[in-house]
């Protein structure tokens, strides 16, 4: 959840997870249990000199999004968030893959018996873009600055006590609870490191040219148009091959696949569905799907009439032809959903069905609720979407076959967001990417109505559902989580508060010329940044 973002309800805090496979889930699942267990010590990788091997040393990035803000405890829009973790190290994170927790700023960690005390041995020679030590002191303050922040991810650590400083090297995180998932949370960019006396010295810090302790360093933000990272010499670990990354902000799909096409860029996010084909085709381009534990879904205002009523929400998701959409918005590429959880995540329940039309059913369902003549209601679509656009398409034409009247309300993302926030202005389109290797995350954000995210800002509240949520946060016997979020789902599916659509993947093109880009199931790219090279072109 940013959400589209929720990349927070990414739209807005929508966010990521391991989907290749349930063989590295499972492997994932297991690395959380030991980490959460008796204890554990991790080596993190050595640091070595620049490599200066790409022939170009800039990459050019065409983004589809503007930059909310490089504050890791405030993004909500899902580019900024991917840009953040190559600004800013954690104590730990997840590896290129998506599927366990690895040291970053943290080479090393103990937990005690009992799994309520965590303690984080600080990489002595890590140091921020300045020059100046990464301490203990850095890491607590912003952890708690994050843990503080209202409208943040705090809810996510709720079972934290404190945050402390034991010595220059060592961080201490006591729990009133046992958090299974901890480490995954530790590891969400939310919780990056900040150099606390530069932060604290200028309110503008993160309007100017920010830094952490990450292997690039901000020289240039103009929010709307433009980011220009440069290599952090002063980072610890490998160095990237390339010195600059150059970001822009073109928020119209055809121009940034034109601009690819003409080598102004060398990589795009979300090219056109209908256009892959004919990227593919180009010798000099090529297209990528990666995994994703993207979540389309369509939210459902509950505080407004007739979506209060259960039937009437049972109604509008039997009408809905899942194939079709993902036909026509994304090609066949993507997998019609049976849950809110990301596809294939740790504990997504296959066991519950992709939903299939039923025009019978919802006829009757609306009768029943007292509209068997249907209705009219609004759906809130992002204007540059053009998936999204694809979308509003079909569920337009699908529930009309039902008697629903859909108008379709078009804005730009960030007003698109901001209507559909509230709840009461009719029916909106979202996706939800998850940002750590756990659901605790999704299933907090999505279906506990005090988690921090009104339930994807569809205002439900179901007290099983959030006793079921807390237990599986302090659980670690990982069959008990499996049943506690199958019960979840399940509920979800039932009670229809939001519907999710579609799995998509990661769409990106670039050019044959880019060699080693590569995106995690979470959505971040700041790995491959580390490898990759650019040839001339």
């Amino acid at each position: 959840m940013t959400s589209v973002p929720l990349t927070h309800a990414r739209g807005s805090r929508l966010r990521r997870l391991r989907l290749t496979g349930l063989t590295g889930l499972a492997a994932a699942a297991l690395v959380l249990a030991a980490c959460g267990g008796g204890g554990s010590s991790t080596t993190a990788p050595e640091a070595s000199a620049p490599a200066a091997s790409s022939e170009v040393d800039t990459l050019k990035i065409a983004n589809g999004v503007a930059i909310d803000t490089l504050d890791p405890a405030e993004n909500a829009a899902n580019e900024s968030i991917w840009l953040d973790q190559n600004i800013y190290a954690r104590l730990v994170q997840t590896d290129p893959a998506g599927t366990k927790v690895v040291p970053d700023l943290a080479s090393s960690w103990d937990t005690s018996t009992d799994g309520l005390t965590w303690t984080f041995h600080l990489n002595p020679d890590a140091k921020f873009a300045d020059g100046t030590a990464v301490t203990a002191s850095d890491a607590a303050w912003s952890i708690n600055r994050a843990r503080a922040l209202e409208g943040g991810w705090g809810f996510l650590i709720t079972p934290v006590t404190s945050v402390t400083a034991s010595d220059p090297q060592t961080v201490v995180i006591k729990l009133k609870t046992k958090h299974a998932p901890l480490l995954a949370d530790l590891a969400m960019y939310a919780f990056g490191i900040l150099p606390q006396k530069a932060v604290e010295a200028d309110k503008d810090f993160f309007n100017k040219t920010p830094y952490g302790a990450g292997p690039f360093k901000v020289t240039k933000l103009d929010p709307d148009s433009q980011l220009v990272l440069t290599r952090n010499d002063s980072y610890w670990g490998p160095k990237p091959k390339i010195s600059t990354v150059e970001v822009s902000v073109v928020t119209n799909d055809n121009t940034r696949v034109l601009q690819l096409q003409g080598g102004q860029v060398d990589v795009i996010e979300n090219p056109p569905g209908n256009l892959l084909k004919q990227l593919s085709a180009n010798p000099k381009l090529k297209v990528d799907l990666f995994p994703s534990t993207r979540v389309d879904f369509m939210q459902v205002p509950l505080k407004t009439k007739p979506f209060e009523d259960v039937r009437v929400r049972q109604a509008v998701k039997a009408a809905l032809d899942l194939d079709a959409m993902n036909t026509l918005a994304y090609q066949g590429n993507a997998t019609p959903a049976n849950t809110f959880f990301p596809y294939k995540m740790l504990y997504w329940a296959e066991s519950i069905q992709a939903p299939k039309p039923d025009l019978d059913k919802a006829k009757q369902l609306l009768s029943e609720a007292g509209y068997p003549n249907g209705f009219k209601t609004d759906l809130i679509t992002v204007s540059g979407d053009a998936a999204g656009q694809a979308q509003a398409v079909v569920i337009k034409d699908d529930l009309a076959k039902v008697g629903i009247e859909v108008t379709i309300q078009s804005y730009e993302q960030s007003t698109a967001y901001t209507n559909e926030r509230s709840g009461t202005n009719g029916l909106g389109l979202r996706y939800w990417t998850n940002d750590i290797i756990d659901p605790d995350e999704v299933a907090t954000f999505g279906a506990d109505i005090k988690g921090g995210a009104n339930s994807f800002s569809s205002y439900w509240g179901d007290d099983a559902t959030t006793k079921a949520i807390n237990e599986a946060r302090s659980e670690t016997d990982e069959n008990k989580r499996a049943e506690l979020y199958t019960q979840v789902q399940q509920t979800v599916a039932d009670q229809a508060p939001f519907i999710p659509l579609a799995y998509p993947p990661f769409r990106y093109a670039s050019g044959a010329w880019v060699n080693g880009f590569q995106v995690s199931p979470l959505g971040n790219y700041n790995d491959s940044l580390l490898s990759l090279t650019v040839g001339t072109h």
